[in-house]
């Protein structure tokens, strides 16, 4: 077995009859599978832990029930908010408001989403994503109910942007981030999948319409309201996981289990079949002859103590007869700390100055279109290339992200620059031909980008903290990108009578967005840094008992 240096030894078992370490209450019934190796966190066999079984994500099985329910979550909160737009007009009839007094009621939507992310991750960490998203859905019901009795837009601000906004960020993240937790190997392709969920407006925003004309806006919102019941038969697909990467190895606990277990009286017993796996007193796996290399196995591994404490791949790979103690690691509601990490500063930048230049192009594309003399229809053609064209790259996308031919980060990049390069390119188009083919290729960059964000995030920063992770990111990226973007370029068009400006803003967040990414290699090397100085500072054994326990061991087989 190699030690520190590359020296190669052979692996010490040493086993009694009734030596066998005792499992502790923080550590039972992991011994040896099938495969012949100990669960441990670092292979595919479960640990069980306090009596709960701590898994590697199944990258499949119910893991694909959780992508459909993902799917008809997604429909259900980003398809229903794209296609309220269609109630506006009848908003509009009926209060006899302006357009800009009745916009405000899907803007306030949008921004509760967002502003409420955090608030969702932290709910999810302490009652789990089931719950969360079930609340979600009854707050988005009750608030479409209240919207019925509306007498005036400010009304609709309360229930329909409020209300249903924040039910719509319990319902959304949480799901979301199931994704992250069922899958690792497919992830970028199950959250490809799962998104698609959000170009429901294809069909969502006909239906709206068809219900308006038949039963008003009142009857309409009634059984939209029925439609988010579903939200709740979501959440009770989504069945709680637990996750290795949620485990600490407790080194103090495992010798000390070990060293109490070696103290109780001993019972020899004279035969032992060969598969009871061990024999009285003892006894070396493979022969070990040579004393000196005996020696210089208690050099290596006194080394690799004295500089890494003891860890877990040192029990685990060296001394089997020694069972590993793992305990849950110490959850927060909402992990603050990922606030100073440089990482998450970075993916937090890219994602705020991405979706500040999305936020842009989506929204006055339309209009822009308009002004260069495109008919109304062929105009709103438009939004529909840029949503076909985002199903299809984030399905595709994810497929090859997955491959890993090329990093996920590095694919990021290479997707925001699509979009920048698109976004342009189109200050040249002139018909509806070319801004056609400008939407596609926006939208294909776009779409993969959309369905990367999640999966880049677990890279980076980890299943562990990926609610908090995530939170905080929409909550950035809506705020900062999603309601002030639109609002400025907006006040361009006012000034300027040109969208081109607006576009142009648009064109250099992309490229920026792009750039930022690449401050992740020096984010990495210095949270690496600070870990490798934290974990000496922790891990170097300090306790001479803990040591001589070790070393007894290997000198056993003297």
């Amino acid at each position: 077995m190699p030690v520190a240096n590359g020296i190669e030894m052979s692996s010490i078992i040493v086993n009694n009859a009734t030596n066998q370490t005792q499992s502790s209450p923080s550590s039972t019934n992991n011994k040896k599978h099938a495969n012949g190796k100990r669960p441990s966190l670092h292979n595919t066999n479960p640990l069980i832990v306090n009596s709960k079984q701590y898994v590697e994500p199944p990258d499949g099985g119910w893991g694909w029930v959780i992508v459909v329910a993902v799917w008809f979550d997604n429909m259900l909160v980003i398809g229903m908010l794209k296609s309220l737009g269609v109630l506006f007009p009848a908003f509009r009839s009926y209060f006899q408001e302006s357009a800009g007094a009745i916009s405000w009621i899907n803007s306030i939507s949008l921004s509760m989403r967002a502003t409420a992310a955090p608030l969702s991750a932290a709910l999810s960490n302490k009652y789990g994503e089931r719950k969360v998203v079930a609340l979600g859905g009854v707050l988005v019901v009750i608030g479409l109910i209240m919207s019925v009795y509306a007498t005036s837009p400010y009304y609709l601000y309360g229930s329909l942007g409020c209300v249903t906004g924040v039910g719509f960020a319990f319902a959304s993240l949480p799901a979301l981030t199931m994704i992250g937790r069922y899958f690792k190997v497919r992830r970028s392709l199950a959250n490809g999948l799962s998104r698609s969920g959000g170009a429901a407006t294809f069909f969502l925003a006909p239906l709206l319409q068809l219900l308006v004309t038949n039963y008003g806006w009142q009857g309409c919102l009634l059984i939209v309201a029925g439609l988010e019941l579903h939200l709740i038969a979501c959440a009770l697909l989504f069945r709680p996981l637990r996750l290795k990467e949620e485990l600490q190895f407790e080194p103090t606990t495992t010798l000390k289990n070990h060293r109490d277990s070696q103290m109780q009286p001993h019972t020899f017993h004279d035969e032992f079949t060969e598969s009871d796996g061990f024999k009285p007193g003892l006894v070396a796996h493979r022969a070990i002859s040579d004393r000196q290399k005996l020696k210089m196995m208690q050099q290596e591994v006194e080394k690799r103590v004295q500089q890494y404490g003891v860890t877990e791949s040192l029990i685990v790979d060296h001394f089997p007869q020694i069972e590993p103690v793992y305990q849950p690691k110490q959850k927060s509601t909402l992990d603050f700390s990922l606030l100073l990490n440089p990482k998450w500063a970075v993916i937090t930048l890219n994602l705020v100055l991405t979706q500040f230049g999305y936020s842009i192009t989506l929204v006055h594309t339309v209009a822009r279109a308009k002004l260069l003399g495109i008919g109304e229809y062929e105009s709103a053609m438009l939004l529909s290339f840029v949503g076909l064209s985002e199903v299809v790259a984030q399905l595709s996308s994810g497929a090859f992200a997955d491959r890993q031919y090329i990093k996920r980060i590095h694919l990021h990049k290479i997707y925001i620059g699509v979009m920048a390069i698109a976004t342009a390119c189109s200050l040249l188009c002139n018909s509806f031909l070319t801004m056609a083919i400008y939407c596609v290729i926006f939208g294909c960059g776009s779409g993969s980008w959309q369905g990367n964000i999640l999966p880049l995030t677990v890279d980076t920063l980890g299943v562990r903290t990926l609610r908090s992770a995530y939170g905080f990111c929409l909550f950035f990226s809506g705020v900062c990108g999603q309601l002030i973007g639109p609002p400025i370029a907006g006040m361009m068009f006012d000034a300027t009578q040109s969208y081109m400006y607006s576009f142009i803003l648009a064109t250099i967040c992309f490229f920026i967005a792009s750039f930022v990414l690449w401050l992740e290699i020096p984010a990495a090397k210095f949270v690496r840094r600070k870990e490798e100085k934290a974990r000496k500072n922790s891990t170097v054994v300090s306790n001479d008992e803990d040591y001589d326990i070790l070393m007894q061991e290997i000198s056993g087989l003297a």
